[in-house]
């Protein structure tokens, strides 16, 4: 088996691999940034916009590219990416947003077709590509990962994407920690809407009052009917909006007390570092305040 084709392609992959990682780059977990503005692997001429992003940003990518709409430059990052994996970067050139991510062992071209081509990854993206146009993007790979990406060590995968992430605070990212869920599947004001119908104190009023009892077919028909034709609330865009106001907005610290980021409501970053509102609810409420042994958490207008 050692000297099958098997065996030879993917040594041969490695040693590959190897060869381009075998650079003065700055490889998982060491944190530096180059201050030179040219990629080491492919070395082309970047425009005045990419310069100047690269430069106020501090990057030296390891691949960079531009025009993707041409087919050529697609297919040369196809075969330029094959087998590698790594954080990349996706630019606006018009705006100068940005969308950061990663991508495991020979996925790279993979997430590039989806977010810029076929406009199935993020939906922010997607809007962004169809109103700006894909000559307007650039795409660049930031930091190749050393190793192949595997169950077992593609949590130093994330960890390397959510350095990037927390780093350089990309603004086409919903979220900011690597590997949540992207989108959010309600407005603010859709849930300011089922918070006021099912507040924690109408829960409590329901379980109590439900608690203990037995429902023969014909009471649970009675109470589905009379739940279907209960009347509608409406509110007024005005009163969601002042409901809205009295929602808590609150700060994340790290335990170093550095800012980890400001959210309007307890919702919002429950969302955001996908953990529960009642968790959240619970730390807010106890003396140190430390939410998960990660975060510090305080209402924002709190001392």
């Amino acid at each position: 088996y050692q000297y099958s084709p098997k065996w030879f392609k993917y040594n041969n992959k490695i040693k590959v691999n190897n060869q381009k990682l075998n650079l003065n780059l700055p490889l998982y977990p060491q944190r530096e940034y180059s201050t030179a503005y040219t990629s080491p692997l492919n070395t082309v001429k970047h425009s005045e916009v990419i310069n100047k992003f690269l430069q106020e940003k501090n990057l030296n990518p390891v691949y960079s590219y531009e025009n993707l709409h041409l087919e050529s430059i697609q297919e040369l990052i196809k075969q330029e990416t094959q087998g590698l994996s790594g954080v990349y970067l996706i630019l606006n050139k018009i705006t100068l947003d940005y969308y950061i991510g990663s991508a495991s062992t020979n996925r790279l071209f993979v997430r590039f077709s989806n977010h810029l081509i076929h406009l199935s990854g993020s939906k922010i993206v997607k809007l962004a590509v169809r109103k700006y146009k894909l000559k307007n993007f650039a795409f660049f790979i930031l930091e190749l990962f050393p190793d192949i990406v595997t169950k077992e060590n593609n949590k130093q995968l994330l960890d390397l994407e959510d350095f990037y992430l927390k780093s350089l605070l990309p603004n086409y990212n919903i979220l900011t920690e690597a590997g949540s869920s992207f989108g959010y599947k309600h407005t603010e004001l859709d849930r300011i809407r089922m918070k006021s119908n099912y507040s924690l104190e109408r829960r409590l009023k329901i379980g109590n009052f439900n608690k203990g009892k037995i429902f023969y077919d014909e009471t649970k028909e009675k109470i589905r009917q009379k739940a279907l034709n209960r009347t509608k609330i409406n509110y007024s865009e005005e009163g969601l909006l002042n409901m809205k106001k009295k929602s808590k907005p609150i700060i994340l610290y790290n335990l170093d007390y550095t800012v980890y980021g400001e959210y309007s409501s307890i919702t919002e970053a429950s969302k955001a570092i996908n953990c529960s509102v009642k968790t959240i609810n619970s730390a807010l409420k106890t003396d140190k305040k430390f939410l998960k042994r990660r975060w510090i958490i305080k209402e924002l207008n709190t001392p």
